[in-house]
């Protein structure tokens, strides 16, 4: 039967629905026919017709059927592998030999799973039916039962995971990957077999092409149903486009030139589609399946890896899967919690920054080069300026969440970031300024969004000129807000100025709004926006917007055309025009102001002192203003009326100055400042002449002469200002000076080296002198004045007391007075006080100035205050960004550098000691300022000042002059007494080693000056004694510089040496190591030597925990990398496990010499609490590290190499056993501190308060103690090592004592029977001294006394010292008294009772022989039956040495096994003679006598012993 007549009768009778004749028609059919017709027609069109019909012919209940079915796949499988067929004619013959798969016997499903391995294998990209039909192959198989397979038995479930565990180590070839994920994502995997697929396919992509990518990856997204497994495929691609494109591109951006040679495997256009692609996939997988909650929480295992995040593939790929990114119209930004997670990586980075620069071990550790946030920020701006917009709606909210945050780092990036961001994407501008708009608004209390939108106005002037709503917005909440809060948010509109005429003439209609306000806030607000405008106001912006073209002006007058403009108007023809009409304008607005309170006056003169410097077309107009009103506080007659110069009146008019409202002159009114005034006046006389045209000036320089010749000549007639002292006296005082103050400026302003001004400066300084000493002796009378108007007042009901200034009551009539003088001025005297040659002045006349001391001194002084008042100054000033107050700085920092520092040591002694001490505190406030104002700016601030620190000048740089001009003061005042008890001597080195220390911070740790400045440090510590305590902080530049430049052990060796210095409790070995020598630790530095100890070991402690946590995520990330990166990941966690574990061994042992310091109580030991409670939980963070990490049987060879077994070794038991020496010392130290007062002037509260002041940390040390035994006896299980951990530990003893009240009571009743027939002299004095002591005792505190063998034996040989023995081992309250106790709120009485109670049992106990206690027996069997509940809990968590109970009787052992209570033994403590003072140690050979001579039979009183030792502690001589 011919091919087509077989294929025609099988179409018709399928067609036709006739099963039973089709089946007998394949069955009578030779299979060898059925084989050539299936393979003719696979190829052709009609070949899924016959294969239909064919399989339907096939009776599935027939054995001969089913084999001759099973042959035709075999040929049909044959034939998917031999020929070449379309995508749909293989998809449509394998999904119709899918649909009968269900019909196949198990031993066939078998050979078709292998058949389609074996086409994997062939790996030929053009036949990939298997993956089609091996997932549903293997998914009947699962559900099967046992089959006979090859001769064996196996069950379907173990065919199936056998087959994919072949699958999955199989060698896949590189050209069908994306079929075999494709495949993968088909087969219902577990997620253990979802890891190992998606692990052995990360390795595979590195070799694919970007083209082939997208689409590999998509299969792989698609595979991934937990955040947990998407990590790894993402992980795969950061490596990939990093090794590909960005590590390239990273290298061009960091170098000048790029290799233009080198030849790429792919190009990048490619490398950036399939980017782009992979991130438009990966957000489409993602968006319904993983949620950001869900990709947060497994993100954080890499929150302290910034170099895993921080690359642009990462950052981008969670961006992308961001709400705000996919949705940003309505997805609300606080909700997200991806950005969050960001904005923390990104601050952790910067932490890393900035702590590698501090730190050789950070650096060391790090093994990397840390992420520089701005190339990454870069690389994705200029991916988005391709308009690639994938991310732009996220990143975009990424950096709104930098700006939100509180670190000033990250508003500075955010900045950045935004200014290049708009700059190249402008389209977003108008959105990005409208958010920051609102934000500025709605935060006002935070700076950072007025800062941005400054620098954003600044930078891209046009674009934020455009968003003219979101401007006017701002300006009509200008209108309501506080007066500071506008002027901040004036500053980024004032850059729009100079190109927007609507901006300008909204603001100025904003301004003379707030001008007509009744708050000073607002008005002071307006004079700072118009002196703004008139700052940069020029001809070319002047002009305002023209209602026609044949208007005869183009100004629109604000005040609708004043008189003012219309006489300066002149001719159309005026060049300047617009420049003076739009001036004059504003000045006649701001004229105004001439009239109002004191304040507003003072912020003119400034503002407009400002705008005339920086702009000096201003001055004519501003002179024209201010003429009249500088005229008026002078009473002289004109200068055509005047004849003589002597003879003239001249006066000055205080009463318009300051006046008073009351009859005692106490209510003051002050209206100007006269001194300020005449400031301003200067400075612009001196801005005139240099182009002195447009106004008159001869009458201001007349006025000004007569107040320079008659002040000079002493002419000047001065208010009335002897005693006695009132507030208007010592207004006018003030007011006075500053007038002096003014004229000196004018004076310095025209001095030229052809006038006699500079000689006259001397005079007026001379007067200042002397009204500051009238203003200190008005000060002295103002006190009883004030003392007797408060007692006039109290007497007559009728007087009132006011002392008010402009209506504000203030306290003292006398204040200090402040000068006026600003940095310029400042600058010019220091010059002529300090240079030799001055521009302005002649030498000759300089020569009076620069050798009168109380001068030099003056302006010294003043220029300390005016530099530091610029740290001061309020952030809309924006003086950061000031390059005119960065260059006053500078050029004051330079003249006392070169004039003053270079040559201090002959400043002090050929001049004054003072004034050094002044000039090097002036030098310091300089580079404070200059720190933190303008921090990023500091390196351009030393070169300004210091010529060699300009790369080529072989002079010494300003480290080493500092560093020479210290070792000359030690030299000479070192060993001097003077060095303490004279304040400025004493100051001088404490400055410079300030300077010094600020210098050292901005060094780089590369520079060769670092490691030198901690050379000389070392020697400087270790060649001179300090008698001066201030000088400590030498210890803190040594630390850090050591920690800055050196790796090893150092810390150790100071504690060593604070232990020579303030005593030991136990002495060690000497060691053969050559010890360090500081003779600068000594007892006068020892304590802030310690605090510096603490503060270095502090952040040692700190830098261990972020790597620990760091450790962590290496860790984790160790888990999900592909097998041909693990070893080189877990290579890095076990390098940085190590560096811990060394670093952690030097803290240790600095920490174990440290506890064995006699350290002071109260600061210092808290302090040394702290630390300890730091270390143990920064060691247990590791331990738990060391449990996640450490999982397989190669745990312990990594665990050994890590050297975490040596550190153990090390500490492990002996800074344990140190740490509960030092609590023995700390109780017995605090409760021997309280006998050294009589028992009846003892204050018991505070005493209560101090004892548990001085022992409340000593619980959470126990704690964390006990805890990290906890972790390692669980690593310990864990690791199963040969040699356990828990070995090395030292086990704490437990103090957790449940004491039975019958038993008690019982032992109490036979120890007072049994003490009846023990007789007892001066029984009679005794009982008096003990009612006296629990009439005081009873109002003690819950802290339990702590008695000891000693001092009972101690107490029978001396009855007088007995009280207060037994007082002085009082021991402080355990963790859970401290916390409970003062938190009980009872009555009086109720709070007085158990204290009473307890104090009466404890006399019971350190007096076991005495008379007393047959007097209160029954009151104190009481007590001991109410006792043992409150001191159960007291003691629950306190830990101390075991309980010694050798001495105890056999009844009390008895009692110990009924109770529960259990006791361990561990290393003894040391003998009392260690924790206490020497007297207790004479008292110990006494306290043996009485011992000796008691009778034998005294059980119950040994009995008792050994009751109050369970309690109490184990005594401190027993030793094991």
């Amino acid at each position: 039967m011919a091919r087509d007549s077989i294929l025609t009768w099988m179409r018709n009778l399928g067609e036709k629905g006739r099963q039973n004749e089709l089946e007998l028609l394949i069955q009578n059919t030779p299979i060898e026919e059925l084989k050539d017709t299936l393979k003719n027609t696979m190829t052709r069109s009609e070949g899924i017709t016959f294969w239909n019909y064919l399989l339907l012919g096939f009776n599935p209940d027939s054995k001969d059927a089913v084999a001759k079915r099973f042959e035709c796949v075999r040929s049909f499988m044959d034939g998917l592998s031999s020929m070449e067929l379309s995508y749909k004619q293989t998809f449509d013959l394998i999904t119709r030999l899918s649909q009968d798969l269900g019909t196949f016997p198990s031993d066939q499903l078998a050979w078709i799973v292998e058949h389609c391995m074996d086409g994997m294998r062939q790996g030929d990209a053009k036949c990939v039916g298997w993956k089609d039909l091996l997932p549903d192959a293997l998914s009947l198989l699962l559900v099967r039962p046992r089959f006979l397979l090859h001769g064996i038995y196996v069950e379907g479930i173990e065919f199936r995971n056998t087959t994919v565990k072949s699958l999955v180590t199989m060698q896949w070839p590189v050209t069908i990957l994306t079929p075999i994920a494709d495949m993968f994502k088909s087969i219902n995997l577990s997620s253990g077999e979802i890891l190992t697929v998606l692990n052995k396919f990360s390795g595979a992509l590195q070799e694919l092409s970007p083209m082939e990518l997208p689409a590999l990856c998509f299969q792989l997204f698609s595979m991934c149903s937990t955040a947990s497994q998407l990590i790894i495929p993402l992980l795969a691609l950061e490596k990939y486009f990093h090794r590909n494109f960005y590590k390239r591109l990273f290298s061009d951006m960091c170098s000048n030139s790029t290799n233009l040679d080198s030849i790429d495997s792919f190009s990048d256009k490619e490398l950036r589609e399939a980017e782009e692609t992979i991130l438009h996939h990966l957000n489409y997988c993602t968006m319904y399946k993983l949620t950001e909650k869900h990709l947060a929480i497994m993100l954080r295992n890499f929150l302290h890896m910034p170099d895993v995040i921080l690359t642009p593939f990462m950052l981008s790929a969670i961006i992308s899967m961001t709400s705000i990114n996919r949705d940003p119209e309505s997805a609300r930004i606080s909700h997200s919690i991806l950005l969050p997670f960001l904005r923390n990586v990104i601050k952790n980075n910067e932490e890393e920054r900035t702590l590698a620069e501090y730190s050789v071990w950070y650096r060391d550790t790090l093994q990397r080069k840390q992420v520089d946030l701005q190339q990454v920020f870069m690389v994705l701006i200029d991916q988005n300026k391709d308009g690639k917009d994938v991310i732009t709606p996220g990143l975009v909210h990424l950096v709104f969440y930098l700006l939100k945050s509180h670190s000033p780092k990250m508003h500075t990036s955010a900045i950045t970031f935004l200014t290049k961001f708009i700059r190249k994407r402008f389209i977003f501008g108008q959105g990005i300024i409208k958010l920051i708009s609102e934000w500025m608004i709605v935060y006002q209390d935070q700076n950072q969004f007025s800062e941005c939108l400054t620098l954003l106005s600044v930078a891209d002037t046009y674009t934020v000129s455009e968003c003219i709503k979101t401007i006017q917005n701002v300006m009509e909440h200008m209108q309501w807000l506080s007066g500071e809060q506008s002027m901040r948010m004036m500053n980024f509109i004032l850059p729009l100025l100079k190109i927007s005429n609507r901006v300008r003439d909204a603001l100025i209609d904003v301004l003379c709004k707030a001008m007509s306000s009744s708050g000073i806030q607002k008005r002071r607000m307006a004079i700072y926006g118009f002196c703004m405008i008139l700052k940069q106001l020029n001809n070319s912006n002047a002009m305002r917007q023209t209602s026609g073209a044949t208007s005869f002006c183009t100004q629109h007058s604000i005040s609708g055309y004043s008189m003012m403009t219309q006489n300066t108007l002149g001719s159309r023809s005026n060049p300047q025009r617009n420049f003076d009409m739009l001036t004059l304008e504003i000045i006649g607005m701001l004229r105004n102001c001439l009239q109002q309170q004191f304040d507003i006056r003072c912020t003119l003169y400034e503002n407009l002192q400002r705008a005339v410097e920086l702009n000096a077309k201003l001055v004519p107009h501003v002179l024209q203003v201010i003429d009249w009103h500088f005229r008026s506080f002078f009473d002289t007659p004109s200068a055509e009326d005047a004849g003589d110069d002597l003879d003239t009146v001249f006066r000055i008019r205080y009463d318009q100055l300051v006046s008073s409202s009351d009859d005692q002159h106490m209510e003051v009114q002050l209206k100007d400042n006269l001194g300020k005034l005449i400031q301003f006046v200067a400075n612009c006389l001196a801005v005139f002449e240099r182009a002195p045209s447009g106004y008159d000036t001869r009458e201001m320089n007349r006025l000004l002469g007569f107040c320079v010749d008659r002040m000079v000549a002493n002419r000047l007639p001065l208010e009335d200002i002897a005693p006695p002292a009132t507030h208007l006296k010592c207004s006018l005082v003030l007011q006075q000076l500053n007038v002096i103050e003014g004229i000196i400026c004018h004076l310095l302003l025209k001095s030229k080296p052809q006038n006699d001004y500079v000689s006259q400066i001397l005079p007026l300084f001379n007067q200042h002198c002397k009204l500051v000493e009238s203003l200190k002796a008005l000060g002295d009378a103002s006190k009883k004045a004030h003392k007797q108007l408060k007692q006039s007042a109290k007497n007559n009901s009728t007087s009132a007391c006011n002392l008010t200034l402009n209506g504000v009551p203030v306290k003292t009539m006398c204040t200090q007075p402040e000068n006026i003088w600003d940095l310029a001025i400042l600058d010019k005297l220091l010059h002529l006080l300090l240079d030799d040659i001055v521009a302005f002045a002649a030498p000759e006349k300089t020569v009076l100035l620069r050798s009168n001391e109380p001068l030099v001194r003056y302006v010294l002084s003043i220029t300390a205050i005016r530099v530091e008042s610029i740290r001061l100054e309020p952030d809309y000033k924006q003086l950061a960004y000031s390059k005119r107050t960065f260059k006053q700085l500078t050029d004051i920092t330079k003249v006392i550098y070169e004039r003053c520092i270079h040559r201090l040591p002959e400043l002090w002694r050929d001049f004054d000691m003072q004034s050094s001490a002044l000039a090097t505190q002036c030098f310091l406030e300089c580079l404070k300022t200059a720190h933190e104002t303008y921090s990023k700016k500091f390196q351009d601030f030393v070169k300004g000042f210091d010529m060699a620190s300009i790369k080529g000048n072989r002079n010494k740089e300003v480290i080493y002059v500092v560093q020479d001009v210290l070792d000359e003061f030690m030299t000479e005042y070192g060993s001097d007494e003077s060095i303490c008890k004279d304040d400025f001597i004493a100051k001088l080195p404490v400055c410079l080693l300030e300077s010094l220390e600020i210098l050292l911070d901005h060094i780089d740790y590369g520079d060769r000056a670092a490691t030198e400045s901690y050379t000389w440090i070392l020697n400087f510590c270790s060649k001179y004694e300090i008698l001066n305590s201030e000088m400590g902080l030498v210890h803190r530049m040594l630390f850090v510089q050591r920690q800055k430049t050196h790796l090893g052990p150092f810390f150790n060796k100071v504690a060593r040496q604070l232990g020579l210095v303030l005593g030991v409790q136990t002495e060690d070995t000497p060691s053969d190591s050559v010890e360090l020598t500081l003779k600068s630790i000594s007892t006068v530095t020892a304590e802030s030597c310690l605090q510096h100890l603490y503060t270095a070991v502090q952040k040692q402690l700190t830098d261990v925990d972020y790597f620990v946590t760091k450790a962590n995520n290496l860790s984790y990330k160790c888990q999900v990398v592909p097998e041909i990166d693990q070893i080189y990941w877990r290579g890095n966690l076990d390098a940085m496990d190590r560096s811990i574990c060394t670093q952690i061994i030097h803290i240790s042992r600095t920490l174990l010499v440290l506890t064995n310091v006699c350290i002071p109580l109260g600061s210092s030991m808290d302090g040394l609490m702290k630390l300890i409670i730091q270390h143990y939980t920064c060691m247990k963070n590791l331990t738990k590290h060391y449990i996640s990490s450490y999982t397989s049987d190669a745990s312990i060879e990594h665990i050994r190499s890590t050297k975490f077994e040596l550190l153990l070794r090390d500490v492990g038991k002996q800074l344990p056993a140190n740490i509960y020496e030092l609590i023995t010392y700390i109780e017995a130290n605090t409760l021997d501190e309280e006998t050294q007062q009589h028992i009846k002037k003892r204050k018991v509260l505070a005493e209560r308060a101090k004892v548990l002041r001085e022992t409340r940390l000593i619980p959470k040390v126990i704690m964390v103690i006990e805890d990290f035994n906890k972790h390692i006896i669980l690593l310990s299980k864990k690791t199963k090592i040969q040699n356990r951990l828990t070995d090395y530990l030292h086990l704490g003893t437990m103090r957790d004592f449940d004491i039975k009240s019958t038993d008690l009571r019982a032992a109490i009743e036979r120890s007072i029977s049994d003490g009846r027939n023990i007789s007892i002299e001066d029984s009679n004095a005794e009982d008096h001294e003990d009612e006296d002591e629990n009439e005081d005792g009873d109002k003690d505190s819950d802290a339990q006394s702590t008695t000891y063998p000693q001092e009972l034996e101690e107490e029978n040989d001396e009855p007088a010292v007995v009280e207060k023995k037994g007082q002085r081992r009082r021991r402080a309250p355990s963790s859970e008294s401290e916390v409970s106790q003062p938190k009980r709120k009872r009555g009086r009485k109720a709070s007085e009772e158990p204290e009473e109670t307890e104090q009466s049992g404890d006399q019971e106990e350190e007096e076991p022989e005495t008379s007393s206690k047959l007097k209160r027996s029954k009151k104190d069997s009481k007590v001991q039956q109410q006792k043992p509940a409150r001191a159960s809990k007291a003691t629950k968590k306190a830990d101390a040495p075991a309980v010694d109970t050798s001495k105890a009787s056999k009844k009390s052992d008895d009692r110990e096994e009924e109770s529960g209570t259990t006791t361990k033994k561990s290393k003894a403590r040391p003998s009392d003679e260690k924790a206490t003072n020497k007297k207790s140690n004479a008292l110990k050979t006494k306290a043996a006598e009485p011992r000796e001579e008691l009778p034998e039979p005294e059980a119950p009183v040994e009995q008792k012993k050994s009751v109050s030792s369970r309690r109490l502690g184990i005594p401190r001589s027993s030793k094991k």
